[in-house]
């Protein structure tokens, strides 16, 4: 009970005993007592409530559902070769592309489509040519050069993607040009 509560319930009582008694000594002694039982009953609901309570725990829930998120860090570059018949990320002067996929469970599985054809390119760049992409990873999950098509299982975390690309023209040479070649990385669900 708080102090203004208390004071306002010995204010109650004092006025009920003064309309019961009709003023005089008695009105006078029995209103301190009265006062005083106000008071005591004041300290009695202090020491009730010191007994409460005087911290609580707020609880936090949380909820992470199976997620598998891909994100590309770079881009790759083609590089032809000497006979100018391959444009790969594995000849001299091409780079892998870099990825990083996030899995909360172990429900996932890695999948690197097989490229279906350039994107940009020179008149007559795709004539003739057939695709691949390969993939290595370090972190919760280890691979190397796994080919395109071929489902890896993920581990949980943090896992790093090197992804490489090939176009290969079966007959005469990639023409003069700029090239670009799209390779799709994908989490499937196991």
């Amino acid at each position: 009970m708080t102090q203004q509560h208390a004071d306002w319930n010995r204010r109650k009582l004092y006025y009920m005993f003064v309309l019961l008694t009709a003023g005089g000594v008695v009105s006078m002694l029995l209103r301190r007592v009265f006062y005083s039982l106000g008071v005591a009953a004041c300290v009695f609901s202090s020491t009730e409530n010191a007994s409460a309570q005087t911290s609580g725990d707020v609880i936090f829930n949380g909820l992470i559902l199976d997620t598998c998120v891909v994100a590309i860090l770079s881009t790759g570059t083609l590089a032809a070769d000497a006979t100018y018949t391959s444009l790969s990320s594995e000849n001299a002067g091409g780079a892998r592309g870099a990825a990083t996929v996030v899995t909360t469970s172990l429900d996932f599985d890695l999948q690197i489509d097989s490229p279906v054809g350039f994107s940009a390119m020179p008149a007559g760049g795709d004539t003739g040519v057939t695709y691949g992409a390969l993939v290595s990873a370090t972190g919760v999950t280890s691979l190397v050069d796994i080919v395109d098509g071929a489902l890896s299982a993920l581990g949980l975390g943090l896992t790093t993607l090197s992804v490489g690309a090939t176009a290969t023209r079966g007959a005469g040479v990639f023409p003069a040009g700029s090239y670009q070649l799209p390779v799709t990385v994908r989490c499937v669900p196991s």
